[in-house]
């Protein structure tokens, strides 16, 4: 009976993984909303690269937030900050940096757009204080802060942290049936568990 009792539990577990209201519900909170930011730029982190064939290019999450990033800056008439190293070190020589993975593909679509590389971070943490180095060089504090839904929590925090005022953007990735099983809710549920696992280090390494 305690087995069969077990097998019920995991399998509503598993069932409940699926339906985009509990996976929302999981999600870390995001920080207080800073209100009256006039963004002066708008900053994404990379979310890694992968290499095939001994070519470099950025993952499918990478390229979705590259996408939104640029589309809000071209909209906007604003920069574009891409933050972004490498995933191990050392860096062989002529191996591109995420960040100017992500450079050449914005100046492919909107070559009149401005972007700024960050390309030594191997972290969030990283990403914000290099990238807000570049951003003060510029008198800029005020940013529209762009990274996956689940990431941004941490993400802000760190910006914030340095001084950097940012509204958060992100793709929905969660469908908008709340009750219906969804393979990509359920995809999320690593990423999030992640997440909070990271949000605790941070705060007891940086924040």
């Amino acid at each position: 009976m305690a087995g069969m009792g077990l097998t019920w539990l995991a399998l509503m577990v598993l069932v409940g993984a699926t339906l985009p209201a509990v996976v929302r519900g999981l999600l870390p909170p995001l920080p207080r909303r800073n209100t009256g930011i006039s963004p002066q730029a708008v900053v994404v982190v990379g979310a890694g690269r992968r290499r095939q064939n001994g070519q470099f290019s950025l993952t499918t999450r990478g390229l979705r937030r590259l996408q939104l990033a640029a589309s809000l800056a071209n909209e906007h008439g604003l920069p574009l900050l891409v933050s972004g190293g490498i995933n191990q070190a050392p860096q062989a020589d002529g191996e591109p940096t995420e960040a100017a993975l992500m450079a050449e593909q914005v100046r492919r679509r909107w070559p009149a757009l401005e972007v700024i590389e960050e390309g030594q971070s191997r972290n969030t943490w990283q990403n914000a204080v290099n990238s807000a180095e570049l951003l003060a060089a510029r008198g800029v504090d005020e940013i529209i802060l762009v990274s996956d839904r689940t990431h941004l929590p941490r993400a802000l925090l760190c910006f914030q942290s340095q001084g950097v005022l940012a509204q958060a953007a992100w793709q929905k990735r969660l469908p908008k049936q709340a009750w219906r099983p969804s393979a990509g809710a359920l995809s999320m549920v690593p990423e999030i568990w992640y997440e909070w696992l990271a949000l605790v280090w941070y705060h007891l390494r940086y924040l």
